[in-house]
């Protein structure tokens, strides 16, 4: 919140509750690409370590989480209306699964593809019903309650993956 008050106080420029809500989720989506390459790093430099059974549950567990964070942001960033962009976040978790199984043997790859593409699909889900909760039959009123579901859970999608990408690294310490 800091950061979005910075850039306020810089440019002057009035901010709306939209804009503050999209710079968070810009934010966040950042944070996570990071964190996601530091994970990477890792996983590149200490792969050869570890047995195949640790590896692939490692890469299970980062394919997934990560994916399915970045498919929330994307479909939470991406204009509604287009149905091309429907595609975006599935190919970014087949990319996240590609990366992160092409470690090991062609069954990690396999798996790596399989969590990237289906966390990306629960990611679109999630990110479609935070936007439009009718889609579920949730009775949310105002747009101001669901600007306030979106931050709250995005930042949850986010501290999740920090959480997961924290343990993934203290393993590979052990």
């Amino acid at each position: 919140m800091a950061f979005l008050f910075l850039a306020y106080s810089l440019f002057f420029i009035p901010l709306n509750g939209r804009d503050v809500t999209m710079l968070l989720i810009i934010f966040l989506f950042i944070w996570n690409l990071i964190d996601l390459s530091s994970v990477y790093w890792l996983f590149k430099k200490k792969h050869r370590l570890f047995d195949d059974r640790f590896t692939t549950t490692m890469c299970m567990a980062i394919t997934m989480i990560s994916s399915f964070a970045l498919a929330v942001y994307l479909k939470l960033l991406l204009p509604v209306n287009q149905s091309g962009f429907y595609l975006v976040p599935i190919i970014v978790g087949i990319c996240i699964g590609l990366l992160f199984g092409g470690f090991i043997q062609s069954p990690a790859l396999l798996t790596g593809i399989y969590n990237g593409i289906m966390g990306s699909i629960m990611g679109m889900m999630f990110g479609a019903v935070l936007r439009n909760p009718a889609l579920c039959n949730i009775p949310i009123d105002s747009a101001a309650m669901i600007e306030s579901n979106i931050v709250s859970l995005a930042i949850f999608t986010a501290c999740s993956h920090a959480l997961v990408s924290q343990f993934i690294r203290y393993s590979f310490k052990v």
